[in-house]
């Protein structure tokens, strides 16, 4: 069952035309592709139906406008991109959340829109509502955007500041443990804080401690939102770490300076630092050295040239396959979404080779957030399985391992087993797709896997995100390479695992609307 009619015109499908390997994306034709494709396959049909069925959300606009939206002409407002999520049911936030990234890094993406007005009473009653579920735990997504847009309104509530601090501590910790639209979500309330000077220099605060608990893991997952911030103080707090940091810590803060290059806001007296720093990295190994390659690709073709020569190497991945251009098993994926779709999709291509190729970290990132919020994901996801197990290339089985933390849902649990023992040169990718899409079963032995120095640390993420039962033997010091695993593990207890789908529970007040 493909998702056009066998009759009528063709389907037109946004295309992003800017060049593969160009400065730049086209976010909001990204964002317009992303809309058209849900609507296809969860309503297909006349347009005309489905903008009553919008109506019948409280969205009116006509079927030009739907058309302008759809095709990119016209940037979307974040209300219609929600009226969609409802329409289409699909759960809060898989929409924006990825729609909100697209426009924070390579943006602007979406229309401005302006908040409707809160009363005192709906806001103190939502307050109240807020300060129940942040005890509870039982916060989403779009709650967080709710209160980020709330307490950062010049006339909204000041909150007492012990309790804005422990909402900020407990935000971070949800989004260094999130994935899929829970982590774009709390992602975006945290940029939105960052907005705000005197509740972005808590959210830093709180971002500072929580990165620097001993075993803490996911730092890549929180560290890069700095990079959104307009305060200079962030900002000089995001380069001291990519100066002072190494591993992980060193690859957080590099994707927060890569949002500020990327989206051209990087203040021009901070570039010669910034150089510097991933010049001198590039003499202190691989830790530092992958890191400040790619900041350095992003700064000059001729810092890029000089942070080889230091380094001794290239640091991106040559091999067939590896490219932007034509990654290993592209015609795979492409045809396996022709047959789900009857589709001839340009962008979809375009999505691919960059969530395939480790070229550009940053778009990596965000185009596979992008196939993960699109219908294409669990046919993309299948693929990707088969290309671990027998890839098309040199370089197709690591893309796909990859890809698949991303994309890898319930219906290939099984396979992602069958895969973890069967492809050891794989294994830390299908371990983190297996906590990803739902956690590793009890009946896993990730002790033994433990044994594997270079598996460690991945095992213990694994156990932490799953909550599985080997995590109390871990903590205790159960064959790992160390105490650094021992204290990641005692933080992933302390912690709490995953959260990987937004709840369903209580609804915000209508009143409320999601910020942008």
């Amino acid at each position: 069952m493909t998702w056009v009619p066998g009759r009528g015109r063709p389907v037109v499908i946004p295309e992003d035309t800017t060049p593969l390997r160009g400065a730049g994306i086209d976010a909001r034709v990204r964002v317009a592709w992303l809309l058209r494709l849900n609507r296809l396959a969860k309503a297909p049909g006349p347009a005309g139906r489905f903008v009553d069925m919008l109506r019948a959300q409280g969205c009116a606009l006509g079927p030009s406008t739907l058309c302008r939206y759809e095709t990119g002409v016209e940037a979307v407002p974040k209300s219609v991109v929600r009226s969609y999520e409802k329409t289409l049911e699909l759960p809060a936030g898989q929409l924006l959340g990825v729609c909100f990234g697209i426009d924070r890094m390579f943006g602007p993406a979406l229309a401005p829109e302006g908040a409707r007005g809160i009363s005192r009473t709906a806001l103190s009653d939502a307050l109240g509502e807020w300060e129940a579920r942040v005890a509870m735990g039982a916060m989403t997504g779009p709650d967080w955007i709710h209160v980020a847009d709330a307490i950062t309104r010049p006339t909204g509530p000041v909150l007492p500041l012990s309790m804005l601090h422990g909402w900020v501590d407990q935000l971070v910790t949800e989004t260094m443990r999130s994935v899929r639209h829970a982590y774009a979500t709390r992602i975006h309330a945290l940029t939105l804080l960052l907005g705000d000077r005197a509740a972005g220099r808590v959210v830093l605060d709180a971002v500072a401690r929580m990165v620097a608990q001993p075993g803490a893991q996911s730092v890549t997952n929180v560290i890069p939102v700095l990079g959104s911030s307009p305060d200079p103080a962030v900002l000089q707090w995001l380069v001291q770490h990519f100066e002072r940091s190494d591993g992980e810590q060193m690859w957080g803060a590099a994707y927060g300076l890569l949002n500020q290059i990327c989206n051209g806001r990087m203040p021009a007296d901070m570039v010669p630092r910034i150089a510097r720093a991933a010049l001198g990295a590039a003499g202190d190994g691989p830790s530092r050295g992958g890191p400040a390659f790619a900041v350095a690709q992003r700064l000059s073709a001729t810092l890029t040239q000089q942070v080889v020569a230091r380094l001794g190497y290239y640091a991106a991945p040559t091999v067939a396959g590896a490219r932007v251009q034509s990654p290993a098993g592209l015609s795979a994926y492409r045809s396996a979404a022709l047959q789900e779709s009857g589709l001839d999709d340009p962008l979809l291509d375009r999505l691919l080779r960059e969530a395939l190729s480790p070229d550009f970290v940053e778009r990596r990132h965000h185009s596979s957030l992008m196939l993960a919020a699109s219908p294409y994901r669990s046919v993309v996801a299948e693929v990707a399985t088969e290309q671990v197990a027998d890839p098309a290339g040199p370089y197709a089985a690591h893309a796909a391992a990859h890809a698949l933390g991303y994309l890898a849902g319930a219906e290939q649990r099984d396979r992602l087993l069958d895969l973890l023992a069967t492809v050891p040169e794989e294994r830390a990718a299908m371990l983190v797709a297996l906590a990803h899409s739902g956690g590793v079963p009890a009946h896993v032995d990730l002790v033994a896997f433990a044994a594997e120095p270079e598996l460690v640390s991945t095992v213990v993420y694994a156990a932490g995100m799953s909550n599985h039962p080997d995590l109390a033997r871990l903590a205790a010091g159960a064959r790992t390479a160390g105490v650094q695993a021992q204290r990641s593990a005692i933080w992933w207890q302390q912690t709490g695992a995953a959260i990987s789908e937004v709840p369903a529970v209580l609804t915000a007040p209508e009143c409320l609307t999601l910020a942008g």
